[in-house]
């Protein structure tokens, strides 16, 4: 800036932070509040409209527990396993309760409602002879529709376990709440029929297989036997009895030390068995593992007691903690029954050793006895001995056939002892009211999604607006002060706009052309004020001949001479505010067709002397067109304190930089929010390209409620007080 505009503030741009942030939202919204509450309101009544429109629905609950699992069928009945819940059984039962077989049996069980007819314009018009609207069922199947069934009430079914427990919910959505709560306890009951259906069949499945086997092994059995008699009748054997071959003396010692080293060797497993097990049961610490082990009172009176000191314990400290006092108590107790559980065992493991010792002591005498007898025998004949062998499978079919024999009638005893794989803690109860929708908590929801997309409409107005809306932003792109923002003012005729700083001289909008007019005045170059001012704009209808207007009445009326020039010879725009005698113009004085005389006109309303456009030009401005101009503006400022020159739009014609080369000042003229960021910065470039001197910006047609138009209008009461004071 050169020194002309030493008496200008010139305002920098502000750097950002959070405050300045915070203003400039706060200015965004307040300029967009219109837009702001426009969207507000629709957003929130059709959430409103929405909310109060939802069904309601219903959610009922059961609550189930996990049950001890049924025995493997094919396992001995000692050798059941423990019922351990693992953390991937409750999921694994909680995605059968949601299988598509359980869903299937309780539609089946309460079939759906048939749905509503629902109005549709399509159908109505279909119905009234226009045929050619009726929509083509798809081709459906009962399969078809059997599965979109089925889908439809998965999806309103869940099933959740709940932490560290045996405990599952289920939760069944429904349009009622008794449906939903037949529903829920539905579920559960044909789930515990399925399942023991399943168990059933798995059982009788294995029966079957056993009854085959045990026939298998029966017609084993009696095979052998008829075999060894044939032989025997065959061989014409005369020392036999009761099947036995050989000598019947050496025979039946055979058999008889045969069962007695049999029942000794079961008696050195059984006592070795229970010797291991009660050793690994004493070295894991499980009380229920020493009850399974051991036989001896003292042991499974302690065992017990600890199982249920633990148990104690367990439950206390779940619900009080460790540090409870009955539970540091029960520890105490513990370790005490733990004491004398391990003393019992230990005298335990004793006897059990003693009993093994015996055992094996007989197991191997009667060995040895039973090998003399046998090579006592098989020094017999070799018939004798082959039907002794005979006997002997005989004898060891019959043993296999009685064991099967007897594992088949355990399994059809348990059969009759199957529980399904969950049992019902609670019942579901119809709830009293719907669980969707929460009206509250909804309404909430769409005041604040409404407030947030209200806030997003008006942010991205803002970055979508062509034109300046804040000061800051202007002042940045084109870094020059603002001058002054004129507020937008309304009137029924041009004409009337055209005097309103005559006809309401306190206004927002008449202070701020007299605050222009006071800056013009104290702006200084070369020692000397302005005496020549251009108002141009980079666009039509942006209030640049109005300003011009304005500005010559404001300084008509402080006394000084002033003439308006019109540069614009092809819309002639002064011409609609000002009246006068002549169509002669800048151009014909340019032309040599008219003197300075001749083209001064002085409008009859405002008594404010101006220069018509002219005729239009179709050359442009040559080297003697711009000497010409700067002699005609010499010579009308040794007459006239000031001169306002009205520039064409610079985005429309040129002629304006032209003009803004030869006068003293050049006032850049925008319209608030309209008029395109990249026209104002490009039009300020052109006019410094020409050399223009522009002191700064004034932004025209600002919103009453904008921050830009400071101030207020006086009150009829005050303007008559005003009007009063000035007429005396």
């Amino acid at each position: 800036m050169n020194s002309m505009n030493s008496h200008l503030p010139v305002i920098g741009v502000m750097q950002p932070n959070g405050a300045y942030a915070a203003k400039r939202l706060l200015r965004v919204w307040r300029r967009h509040l219109g837009l702001f509450l426009g969207v507000f309101v629709v957003l929130a009544a059709i959430g409103v409209a929405v909310v109060f429109s939802l069904k309601p629905t219903y959610t009922a609950t059961a609550t189930v527990v996990l049950t001890t699992q049924n025995a493997d069928p094919l396992a001995a009945m000692g050798q059941q396993p423990m019922d351990v819940v693992g953390d991937d059984r409750a999921a694994t039962e909680a995605a059968r309760l949601q299988s598509r077989d359980v869903a299937a049996a309780v539609l089946h069980e309460f079939p759906p409602p048939p749905a509503a007819p629902r109005f549709q314009i399509r159908n109505w018009l279909c119905t009234n002879h226009l045929t050619f609207l009726c929509k083509k069922p798809p081709p459906s199947s009962p399969g078809s529709q059997q599965e979109g069934e089925i889908n439809a009430f998965l999806s309103k079914l869940t099933v959740s376990p709940e932490l560290h427990s045996r405990v599952l919910d289920v939760s069944v959505t429904a349009n009622d709440g008794q449906r939903a709560a037949t529903l829920a306890n539905a579920v559960v009951t044909n789930y515990q029929t399925l399942a023991l259906q399943q168990q059933t069949a798995d059982v009788n499945r294995v029966a079957s297989w056993l009854d085959a086997r045990t026939e298998e092994l029966r017609q084993r059995w009696l095979d052998a036997v008829n075999k060894a008699n044939a032989f025997d009748v065959a061989q014409g054997l005369t020392n036999t009895g009761n099947g036995q071959a050989s000598d019947p003396l050496v025979n039946s010692q055979i058999a008889e030390t045969a069962v007695n080293l049999s029942a000794a060797q079961a008696k050195l497993a059984a006592a070795q068995a229970r010797a291991d097990a009660l050793q690994a049961a004493a070295h894991g610490g499980r009380p229920g593992s020493l009850l399974e082990a051991a036989q001896q009172p003292i042991v499974v009176a302690s065992a017990n007691a600890l199982s249920q000191l633990e148990s104690e314990r367990r439950q206390q400290e779940a619900e009080f903690g460790r540090n409870y006092p009955g539970v540091r108590a029960l520890n105490q107790q513990i370790a005490s029954t733990r004491a004398s559980l391990r003393s019992a065992t230990s005298e335990a493991l004793g006897n059990i050793r003693e009993n093994l010792v015996a055992a094996r002591a007989e197991v191997k005498q009667l060995t040895s006895y039973l090998n003399s007898l046998r090579d006592q025998a098989g020094r017999q004949s070799a018939p004798q001995a082959q039907f002794r062998s005979l006997s002997q499978e005989a004898q060891s079919a019959q043993t296999v056939y009685q064991t099967f024999l007897d594992h088949s009638k355990e399994v059809v005893d348990r059969a009759a002892l199957l529980q399904p794989p969950v049992a019902f803690v609670s019942h579901a109860a119809v709830p009293g009211s719907p669980t969707f929708p929460n009206h509250g908590k909804l309404l909430a929801g769409v005041a604040i999604v409404s407030i947030v997309l209200a806030l997003a409409a008006v942010l991205l107005a803002d970055y979508l607006s062509v034109g300046f809306g804040d000061v800051d932003d202007l002042r940045g792109a084109v870094q020059l002060p603002l001058l002054t923002a004129i507020p937008f003012v309304s009137a029924s005729g041009r004409r009337l706009i055209a005097r309103h700083v005559l006809d309401d001289p306190f206004s927002r909008a008449s202070e701020a052309v007299r605050g222009l007019a006071a800056q013009l005045s104290l702006m200084v170059r070369d020692g000397d004020r302005p005496r020549s001012v251009l108002v141009t704009s980079a666009s039509a209808e942006e209030g640049k001949t109005t300003l011009v207007v304005w500005l010559a009445l404001t300084v008509r009326m402080g006394g000084q001479r002033v003439i308006v020039v019109d540069g614009d010879h092809r819309r002639g725009s002064l011409n609609r505010h000002m009246s006068g005698s002549t169509k002669l113009g800048l151009t014909d004085l340019l032309a040599g067709h008219a003197t300075l005389a001749e083209v001064i006109q002085t409008d009859p309303d405002t008594d404010v002397d101006f220069i018509g456009a002219g005729r239009p030009m179709t050359n442009s401005f040559g080297t003697r067109d711009i000497m010409n101009l700067r002699a005609i503006m010499t010579a009308l400022k040794t007459s006239y304190g000031l001169v306002i020159v009205d520039s064409p739009p610079l985005l429309a014609m040129t002629d304006g930089l032209v003009h803004a080369s030869i006068v003293d000042q050049t006032i850049f003229i925008c319209r608030w929010q309209s008029t395109s960021r990249r026209a104002v910065v490009g039009c300020i470039e052109r006019l410094r390209a020409y050399g223009a001197q522009i002191p700064g910006i004034v932004v025209s047609m600002v919103d009453q409620k904008s921050t830009l138009a400071l101030g207020d209008d006086y009150s009829r009461r005050e303007m008559k007080l005003i009007n009063k004071l000035y007429g005396s």
